[in-house]
């Protein structure tokens, strides 16, 4: 008898290693999958960087005409996370992956169309929806997470989420750049600093030298970048399909129950003035990134630094480096450290570097090296901290996901054209631009707290006059019984 109890208790034990096992293998899969998915999202992001002046000849317009793709992605952004939030709060029930794996198919369609088209209100048009979608995939990835394994246990999925993203967008260059260089040889690529006749008079040899492909001569080489991203999202958005029609989040929750996200919905009343300040760190924290490095590559080769076009284009570099080891990092010190001390460490950080950039910038060449890699290594973690952050105020994983998109869609939308016009001015101004918008997060930031502190404290209250009723109501039941008792004898 006690040989056959032992025999079953060691079947179940290896029934459970088995299930553990098995559960592992799916978490790995959807992790895996949602991370070369969001690699899809930096090179969709990063890839019209370098191939804006191809899109330009594409659509018959100059760059100020064609940037106008950059604000119909924006309002896309926005408008695909608030259809997210939407559509959660709308259908209880509503597993949300199989629609991710149909949204990062249309970004793969996007991508396949983009480099095809001649109209400018086309090209606005295609952009937008590609924003659309990356809006919904960007509010909805992050969502799973959060509901899967709670505010706490998410951080370090958080945070390799958003380093997929700098992978993507330092692949995207590295891609693009053979393309860029057959269409310089074939003159199909060129541009202007303001006031200047020509500052790119100087060919990419050693990427001529070391191409040997040509592509047809009815299509612009750099098309074929477009191309190789699109056919690659289309890729990852057949596997999430597949994972999504296997239930892969049912699998994964029954192993992550005690971690998923439970907490009920706070009201807007309540957060409102907490969503405010939060804007505000999206808005800046975003636009110090985004036209830092959308700007950098033109600011080192027109303003009194003077760059050559090789060395602006390793300074991009560089800047991708930087971001993708903070967010590789990131993964690491989410384990070990609170959101708020990482946020904190990168606003000083970045405003630091900044300033230091501002003064002594355009007198010390040498200086702007060291300045993009510290600001991308500091900004990289600030968007996905504060997503960690903002998860412990209040549950962020459903209706009020789109918050975070708002504010960064916010200054992507606004600063990105600030930044131009001060451009034409003086190329090098855009540097101040950046470090007003870094120093202007340190303030969102305290007044984050502060909304923060007195939401838990008027918690506390709430929840001590709940526990100081209820012992008042059972010492007078308590009363009560005992006078009933009493007039009974």
């Amino acid at each position: 008898m006690e040989n056959s109890s032992k025999d079953t208790k060691d079947s179940e034990f290896q029934d459970s290693d088995m299930k553990k096992s098995k559960t592992s293998g799916w978490v790995v899969a959807l992790v895996a999958t949602i991370s070369l998915a969001r690699i899809s999202h930096g090179l969709f992001i990063s890839i019209t960087g370098p191939t804006l002046l191809f899109l330009a000849e594409n659509t018959n317009s100059d760059v100020t005409q064609v940037s106008a793709m950059f604000s119909g992605r924006s309002v896309g952004c926005l408008v695909g996370a608030a259809c997210f939030s939407a559509v959660v709060n709308r259908f209880t029930k509503f597993q949300p992956l199989l629609s991710l794996g149909i949204g990062l198919g249309l970004n793969g369609v996007v991508m396949l169309i983009t480099p095809f088209l001649t109209s400018l209100a086309g090209l606005v048009v295609v952009t937008t929806i590609g924003g659309l979608m990356f809006g919904y995939l960007d509010a909805g990835m992050q969502a799973v997470y959060l509901k899967l394994w709670g505010e706490e246990a998410s951080r370090p999925y958080i945070q390799s989420f958003h380093f997929g993203f700098s992978v993507g967008a330092l692949l995207a260059p590295i891609i693009a750049a053979p393309f860029l260089a057959m269409a310089n040889a074939e003159g199909d690529a060129g541009t202007t600093c303001p006031g200047d006749i020509d500052v790119f008079t100087t060919a990419m040899t050693h990427a001529n030298e070391t191409t040997t492909a040509i592509p047809p001569a009815n299509i612009n080489p750099i098309s074929w970048a477009f191309v190789i991203i699109g056919v690659y999202t289309l890729l990852i958005s057949i596997v999430l399909s597949g994972l999504a029609l296997c239930h892969v989040e049912n699998k994964v929750q029954t192993r992550h129950v005690v971690s998923t996200e439970s907490r009920p919905e706070d009201s807007i009343k309540d957060l409102w003035v907490f969503f405010l300040p939060l804007c505000v760190y999206y808005f800046c924290c975003v636009s110090s990134e985004m036209v830092y490095q959308g700007y950098i590559y033109s600011v080192s080769l027109c303003s009194s630094l003077r760059f050559t076009v090789s060395q602006a284009n390793w300074l991009t570099t560089v800047f991708w480096t930087g971001f993708g080891i903070g967010r590789g990092s990131g993964i690491i010190t989410s384990n070990f450290f609170k959101p708020s001390t990482i946020i904190i460490a990168d606003l000083i950080g970045t405003t630091t570097i900044m300033t230091t950039m501002s003064i002594w910038g355009e007198q010390a060449p040498i200086l702007t090296w060291i300045v993009t890699f510290i600001h991308g290594l500091c900004v990289a973690t600030l968007y996905s901290s504060g997503v960690s952050w903002a998860s412990q105020v209040t549950n962020m994983a459903g209706t009020y996901i789109f918050v975070f998109a708002v504010g960064g869609t916010l200054g992507a939308f606004s600063m990105m054209p600030a930044g131009g016009a001060l451009f034409e001015q003086n190329p090098f101004s855009v540097m101040y631009l950046i470090t007003g918008s870094c120093a202007a997060n340190i303030v969102a930031f305290a007044m984050m707290n502060v909304v923060a502190g007195r939401m838990r404290r008027k918690k506390e209250s709430m929840t001590s006059g709940d526990l100081s009723n209820k012992t008042k109501g059972n010492s007078n039941l308590g009363f009560e019984d005992e006078h009933q008792t009493r007039t009974k004898l």
